[in-house]
């Protein structure tokens, strides 16, 4: 029994030295500290495929899709350009087909355009109300004169700018009442353009109306008051603006003062 306990040793002694033979040197390093690795895990490498490349280098690059744009369906798709495609003014037009009667009424008679733009005022776009107001103040006719004044009352303070605007170029004494009444909007950039509404008619009689803002609490509106004093000029003009040497505000004071200097005053 013992001799072949002996050889059994022996053969597995053998065969032990015979498997460190066989495995390669580099799988043996990688082994932990521990011990040696797994047989399943120091042989993966020997049966590992080499990756190997879809296309062949003479091929050219094949470039990734790219996603279309998300669209809204709530918005209709934009026309295909093409040579005849309209430009954005035409669009506008397109957009809003008032605006084209707008601009062919200017070659009507002011009757005409009288009777259809005034109902164009009370449209419930403020783009098509801004067109007519400015086509109403081209006209320079005392027919528009009241079509202008129910303008004023528009809910929009551009549009009522605009009809303050349009009224100065009317050059009639008869819209002075008018404007002054909006020396007091709630909207300050409309009180400024009624102010120099006035300055454009140059109208004295509005000199009294306009010496009302010198005492305004907005340090704007009075220097602003006091350029359209000096615009218009004249002895009652200068005499409100001796009072404002006493202004509580140092720019308004100098103001004045450079005014006054200007006037001989």
């Amino acid at each position: 029994m013992d001799s072949i306990k002996t050889t059994a040793l022996t053969f597995i002694t053998i065969f032990a030295c015979l498997m460190l033979l066989l495995i390669p040197n580099t799988y043996r390093d990688q082994a932990p500290t521990g011990g040696m690795l797994p047989a399943t895990q120091a042989m993966a490498p020997l049966y590992q495929p080499q990756p190997v490349s879809r296309f062949k280098r003479e091929q050219p690059a094949i470039l990734e899709p790219v996603e279309a744009p998300l669209i809204d369906r709530n918005k209709p798709e934009p026309e295909t350009a093409s040579p005849t495609a309209t430009q954005p003014t035409d669009w506008m037009l397109v957009m809003y087909p008032e605006l084209v009667r707008i601009e062919a009424l200017e070659n009507q008679s002011n009757g005409t355009a009288l009777a259809e733009l005034v109902p164009m005022l009370s449209n419930d776009d403020p783009v098509i109300r801004l067109a007519a107001i400015e086509s109403l103040g081209d006209m320079t006719n005392q027919n528009t004169i009241p079509a202008l004044t129910t303008a004023l009352s528009d809910t929009n303070p551009q549009l009522r700018i605009a009809a303050l605007e349009a009224l100065a170029a009317q050059e009639d004494e008869l819209v002075v009442s008018s404007i002054e009444l909006y020396l007091y909007d709630q909207d300050r950039e409309v009180r400024v353009a009624a102010i120099e509404a006035l300055v454009e008619l140059e109208s004295e009689t509005a000199v009294p109306a306009l010496a009302g803002l010198l005492s305004d609490p907005d340090p704007l509106i009075r220097h602003h008051t006091v350029n359209a004093l000096g615009e218009i000029g004249g002895e009652y003009a200068i005499s409100y603006l001796l009072q404002v040497r006493y202004d509580p505000d140092e720019r308004v004071r100098a103001n004045a003062e450079a005014i006054l200097s200007e006037l001989g005053g």
